[in-house]
């Protein structure tokens, strides 16, 4: 259908202008949604970095998913305002049910998972971001624990509710895991771990290990022939991918090699990672392809999967799309929200604390 939308200024003719060009219509109106448009992940990429070129200046990527709609992302970019920086975003930050926090995957962004941030998911929803994205922060961490010490002081730092949901999808899943074991230690309420098709099939890499699989695969995704058993180069691989558009995972070079370092980084810190029981409440949510063939093959250790750890309160339920589907798929958007609801629900039918009352509040 034609759009009838009239831009009111220059600013929102330049964004409408590269969203058509990124989305192949205009927006609807004021309120039209990016992602709720058919916008991804990659689209996302795209259209910052349009908007970059465009305009020439600097629009981070979190503008786009703290401020989604093309009358939000055309004021941000009009008043110069792209938010109070810092390494946790806020996807959402209305809804009825407990705060929810997207701990992210091996990206080390929560990039893929705005799904989150919207409808079904009736509650505030947090994204953290991983260290050493930004490349003026330098190296990120380097093992499992500084990640998950980090993780805390960036919550700690920013004053966020101490009583929350947690969710990781894939890699994510075990980053999640992790730090609600760390926020407990600290006194924090943690009602529900959510694992998104995490997998504890994780063979042991080094950080250049893990790092040069994540540039092979871009280069393979972007069509760049590889000769078997030779290592690409991030330079070529980079130059390759941004004369076909923008870059998958950053639209800068420098953003490129940071995004490298952290897949690294993690790929290495969860290497050979066997979970201990917890004591909160695990909801995994599963796909038949959740244990990657080539990563179970070159898994050295014994593998307890997650229904086997004796943990006291653990659900799992079965996801009918793949791995890379499912976070987009409306009947697990709403399943993962009814098992949090019923998490919430259960506490409200008990005495439970304000607060005010918990420790360290």
């Amino acid at each position: 259908m034609q759009s009838h939308f009239v831009e009111r200024d220059a600013t929102e003719a330049v964004v409408a202008a590269q969203w058509s060009r990124v989305l192949g219509r205009p927006p609807a109106s004021l309120d039209a949604d990016f992602f709720g448009s058919g916008g991804s992940s990659l689209l996302a990429a795209k259209l910052v970095a349009a908007l970059r070129g465009a305009l020439g200046t600097r629009v981070p990527l979190k503008t786009l998913f703290e401020a989604p709609t093309f009358g939000g992302l055309s004021a941000r970019i009009r008043n110069d305002t792209p938010g109070p920086g810092g390494r946790l975003l806020t996807l959402n930050p209305y809804g009825t049910g407990a705060p929810l926090l997207l701990v992210p995957a091996a990206s080390g962004g929560v990039i893929g998972l705005h799904r989150f941030g919207g409808d079904p998911i009736d509650r505030p929803v947090l994204g953290l971001q991983a260290c050493g994205l930004d490349p003026a922060e330098g190296a990120p961490c380097g093992t499992l624990a500084e990640i998950v010490d980090d993780f805390v002081g960036v919550l700690e730092k920013a004053d966020a509710p101490r009583s929350l949901h947690l969710a990781g999808y894939c890699v994510g899943g075990i980053l999640a895991y992790e730090l609600a074991a760390g926020l407990r230690r600290r006194g924090w309420d943690v009602r529900s771990v959510v694992l998104l098709n995490t997998s504890l099939y994780c063979p042991p890499l080094t950080v250049a290990e893990a790092a040069g699989e994540k540039l092979l695969s871009v280069a393979h995704e972007a069509g760049i022939a590889i000769p078997e058993g030779q290592e690409p180069d991030a330079a070529e691989v980079y130059q390759a991918v941004s004369t076909q558009g923008p870059d998958p995972i950053e639209t800068d070079f420098a953003e490129f090699q940071a995004g490298l370092r952290v897949f690294g980084s993690v790929g290495s810190a969860v290497s050979g990672y066997v979970p201990e029981p917890g004591d909160f409440a695990v909801r995994l949510f599963s796909t038949d392809d959740r244990d990657d063939p080539s990563d179970v093959e070159r898994t050295l250790h014994r593998v307890t999967d997650w229904p086997d750890l004796g943990l006291t309160d653990y659900q799992q339920y079965r996801v009918p799309v793949d791995h890379f589907e499912m976070i987009a798929h409306e009947p697990t958007l709403k399943a993962v929200e009814n098992a949090m609801k019923d998490i919430d629900d259960g506490r409200r039918g008990q005495s439970e604390p304000s607060e005010d009352s918990r420790p360290d509040a």
